[in-house]
C-alpha cells in the first residue's frame, strides 16, 4: 500500500488558516471543561454528489478533533498499539508514516534551493506519540489533534469512546449547517474580506506560507472560531477520516488540513473529499468522534 503513497500524496491532501483576532498562537485552545464536549446536530437532509437529496438521523458530534491527550488516555487504559507503532515493532520493509517536510520555519522564499525543497517522506518512527519523527513528542501539543493515525486506529478509539466515525454524509451535513454563509461553500475558510477563519495555507503550496493564520502546521483544537452548530476545526487544521469507503483498500477523508492553499487541495467546501489507504496515516490526518442520537 505504501508504494503508492509519496507519488500519490503530492497530488492530493491539503488543509485551512486561523483567526487574526487571536494574538497568542500558543494559548488559544479550548478550556479544558470543553474537552470531548458534543453538540447535537438536529435531523434533516443534504445532497449527495450526484445532487439526490438523502435523510440524515440526528446525531451528535464532538465539537473538536479527538486531541493527542484523548488518544494518550485511550492508549493509557488499552495497551493499544497503531498501526506506524506495529508495523516499526514487526520490522516491515515499507513501515513509517507520512511526514510533510516544511518550509524552513514554516515559510520560505520562492528561490529557496532544491535541496531545501518541502515534500513528502516516508518516516521511520513517526508516530501519534513522536507526530514529528524520531525523537519528537506530543509534550506541549496535548490539545492538538491526533495524526499519524490510521483508519483502523480511529475506529478502535471510537469504539473505545463509545462512538463511531461519521459517513460522509454525516460529515458534510454538519459542515454544511456550520458554514457562515450556507450560499458560499468556501465560507467556512475565509471571511468575506479574505481573512482565514480556518486553519489553512495562504502562500504558495508548498514553497511559501506567510502564516497569515499564525499557524504553519496543525493548531491547538479551537484557536479559531466555531461554526454555527457550536463545532470547531470542521474545516481545515486536520483532514477527518470517515467510515465511508471508496474502494477496496481506501475510505473517504473530508475537511482538508493546514497543507490546502489556494493553489492547491482547495478543500475547503463541505462537499468536497478526498481519499487515503485504509492501512496509512500521516501528520495532517486525524478525526473526530460522533454518537447516534441527542446529547
Amino acid at each position: 500500500m505504501r508504494s503508492c503513497f509519496l507519488f500519490s500524496v503530492a497530488f492530493l491532501i491539503g488543509g485551512c488558516a486561523r483567526n487574526d483576532q487571536a494574538s497568542d498562537a500558543t494559548n488559544c485552545a479550548l478550556s479544558a471543561d470543553r474537552i470531548g464536549s458534543f453538540v447535537t446536530i438536529p435531523a434533516g437532509y443534504v445532497k449527495n454528489r450526484t445532487g439526490l437529496e438523502k435523510e440524515i438521523a440526528s446525531f451528535s458530534i464532538q465539537i473538536h478533533e479527538v486531541t493527542n491527550q484523548q488518544f494518550s488516555a485511550f492508549v493509557q487504559a488499552t495497551g493499544y498499539a497503531s498501526e506506524a507503532e506495529q508495523d516499526l515493532q514487526n520490522n516491515r520493509d515499507d513501515a513509517g508514516s507520512g511526514l510533510f517536510k516544511m518550509p524552513s520555519s514554516g515559510i520560505s522564499q520562492k528561490n529557496e534551493t532544491l535541496a531545501n525543497e518541502p515534500g513528502w517522506t516516508l518516516s521511520k518512527g513517526a508516530t501519534w506519540s513522536s507526530p514529528g519523527g524520531p525523537g519528537t513528542t506530543i509534550a506541549a501539543k496535548e490539545n492538538h489533534p491526533v495524526v499519524h493515525v490510521s483508519l483502523n486506529d480511529a475506529l478502535a478509539y471510537a469504539d473505545w469512546a463509545g462512538a463511531r466515525l461519521p459517513t460522509e454524509l454525516e460529515w458534510q451535513y454538519a459542515a454544511t449547517l456550520g458554514l457562515p454563509d450556507k450560499h458560499d461553500q468556501d465560507s467556512g475558510a475565509y471571511s468575506p474580506d479574505g481573512v482565514p477563519i480556518a486553519n489553512t495555507w495562504q502562500g504558495v503550496f508548498p514553497f511559501f506560507n506567510t502564516t497569515k493564520d499564525l499557524f504553519a502546521e496543525s493548531s491547538p483544537v479551537g484557536c479559531f472560531p466555531s461554526d454555527r452548530n457550536g463545532v470547531y476545526d470542521l474545516i481545515g487544521n486536520v483532514w477527518e477520516w470517515t467510515d465511508t469507503r471508496k474502494g477496496d483498500d481506501s475510505h473517504i477523508i473530508k475537511g482538508g488540513s493546514f497543507l490546502c492553499a489556494d493553489n492547491f487541495c482547495r478543500r475547503f467546501k463541505p462537499i468536497a473529499r478526498e481519499s487515503q489507504e485504509i492501512d496509512f496515516s500521516t501528520n495532517h490526518i486525524g478525526f473526530r468522534v460522533i454518537k447516534d442520537g441527542t446529547t
